[in-house]
């Protein structure tokens, strides 16, 4: 049936882990799939998933849309940064310009090609489990994976 939809990572956590953000950045012309392309809006809620301490994966969270910045050419990183202040950071849930830019994957994207396509949105979170299952050690490469073994 394949009915959960499950996202590789949390995102960027707030301090006391409530409240999360999640950005994906991709080249022009790049169609991500497998994607929750019509459900990814306000009040969606899919399950977030974690490396574990003792090696593997496992669901650890449930994760649910409270604002979205639909997909937005950006032309820099720092264009991205001010599209997210602008956006979806306030003071609960902010990220300063030298962390943002020092994070693992955006520094990988800052060396591709640009423009690239932005999509991010911001969640509140609830921690669950950890819950581990055996799809859970490979997610396709837009980071989405659909699973009909947990129901939200």
């Amino acid at each position: 049936m394949n009915d959960t939809w499950v996202r590789l990572g949390v995102g960027w956590s707030s301090p006391d882990g409530t409240v999360a953000l999640s950005w994906v950045l991709w080249q022009p012309g790049y169609v991500p799939a497998p994607w929750p392309t019509d459900e990814l809006k306000r009040a969606f809620t899919y399950y977030a998933c974690e490396g574990l301490r003792g090696g593997g994966r496992g669901i650890v969270a449930r994760a649910t849309i409270t604002a979205l910045l639909e997909p937005v050419d950006v032309r820099s990183p720092d264009e991205v940064h001010q599209l997210l202040c602008e956006h979806l950071f306030d003071d609960d849930l902010t990220i300063d310009d030298l962390p943002w830019h020092t994070h693992a994957y955006n520094r990988a994207k800052a060396v591709a090609p640009w423009p690239q396509r932005l999509v991010a949105w911001r969640t509140t979170t609830e921690s669950v489990g950890p819950h581990v299952l055996p799809e859970l050690t490979r997610f396709p490469r837009t980071g989405w994976l659909r699973s009909d073994r947990i129901a939200v």
